[in-house]
């Protein structure tokens, strides 16, 4: 009997790590918060914020979270921040793969939310953190 169960919990993990769907939100970001703080990093329209580090140095390291400024200001972000330790202040907004388009429109910057959380971040600003 134990070896029945033991084989039908690893079958269950086995599956739920190949299923689609959202991944782990990182454990230093709440869906309540409004202000943000980590390292950033650009990809397409979006930005990646992760909470150590080490994570920027890899590539789409997990879990992190998505957001964007508004589109004009995420290109100047692009090219000042990327890399770097910043504070971010906006709102959230919850993540559905239901959206239409698979994205949100942040007054003209695409969120795809490449990172998979639950919620993305809609920047209002962002700045270094010396």
């Amino acid at each position: 009997m134990k070896a029945t169960s033991l084989a039908l919990a690893a079958s269950v993990l086995a599956l739920s790590a190949c299923a689609p769907g959202l991944q782990a939100t990182p454990e230093a970001y709440a869906a309540t918060d409004t202000v943000f703080e980590g390292w950033l990093r650009f990809s397409g329209e979006e930005f990646q914020l992760n909470a150590r580090q080490d994570q920027v140095l890899q590539p789409l390291a997990r879990p992190c979270l998505s957001g964007a400024l508004p589109r004009d200001l995420q290109r100047q972000a692009r090219q000042d921040l990327n890399g770097q330790r910043v504070r971010i202040t906006g709102q959230n907004r919850a993540w559905s793969d239901d959206l239409p388009g698979r994205r949100i429109d942040q007054q003209g910057s695409n969120i795809r939310n490449e990172c998979g959380a639950a919620f993305v971040i809609l920047a209002d600003r962002i700045v270094p953190i010396a």
